[in-house]
């Protein structure tokens, strides 16, 4: 995870927080009212998050896919 620090911490990317969101929910099992919460995000916020993650990931996997025939 990429990240900056500026006094007060640590500052995550977009990309980061799309990740972690998306982790959070399918990985680790937290619904994403409690994924909200902890990322202090709106709800309908956290959920676009993760599916933007996961359209960047298959859109990835779909060009490194070989042609098998």
């Amino acid at each position: 995870m990429s990240t900056d620090y500026i006094s007060g911490g640590p500052v995550l990317r977009a990309e980061d927080l799309h990740k972690m969101a998306w982790h959070m929910h399918h990985d680790e099992g937290m619904s994403w009212e409690q994924i909200a919460a902890e990322l202090e995000e709106p709800l309908a916020a956290v959920e676009r998050m993760a599916a933007a993650y996961e359209q960047l990931t298959d859109s990835a996997a779909a060009q490194a896919q070989h042609t098998l025939f």
